[in-house]
């Protein structure tokens, strides 16, 4: 009966652990007696690769972890040159659930890619003008121009246009 429960259980959560695995895209580069290398595009993040690192070499199976956030890869060092199936699974579980959280962590690609462009626009605009304006300053300019023409038709919307270009002037005033 428990080993019935088990592997209901495990074939529950089986499916779960490998679309993690499929969704990181996992590879295996390397594996001999007593070492395995991994590889995963989404691992190429120097928080991922820290955490691989640090939280890995805590397996009891583990004698050192090496996380790469060039390559994206993780090399395992096992304390025995032979691990059993089931323990390679439970490995490559927490490999994946580590992975996942500290994605959670990291900076959205999308975002370090806008604030990498923002900040190309705004040294342009410096370099323009003279450091006479920033992106921030005429950002809140279209605002106010924007809001002043809307008022009599939308006050509302105008509004909040001001209180968007004000929140922008006092967020740069603490900077």
């Amino acid at each position: 009966m428990m080993s019935t429960i088990i592997g209901l259980g495990a074939s529950l959560v089986a499916p779960k652990i490998m679309s993690q695995f499929r969704d990181q895209k996992v590879k295996v580069l390397h594996a001999m007696p007593g070492r395995l290398r991994l590889q995963s595009d989404s691992w190429k993040n120097e928080i991922v690769a820290k955490a691989l690192s640090n939280q890995i070499v805590k397996s009891p199976l583990v004698l050192s972890s090496q996380a790469s956030a060039i390559t994206g890869s993780l090399t395992l060092h096992f304390v025995v040159p032979h691990i059993s199936q089931q323990e390679l699974d439970d490995l490559l579980q927490f490999i994946v659930q580590t992975a996942s959280d500290a994605l959670l962590n990291a900076d959205a690609a999308l975002m370090r890619g806008m604030q990498k462009t923002l900040g190309i626009v705004d040294t342009g605009i410096k370099r323009q003008t003279n450091g006479f304006a920033d992106f921030d300053s005429l950002f809140v300019l279209f605002l106010l121009g924007k809001g002043i023409h809307a008022f009599s038709n939308t006050p509302a919307f105008s509004a909040s246009l001001f209180y968007w270009a004000y929140s922008i002037i006092k967020q740069k005033e603490r900077g």
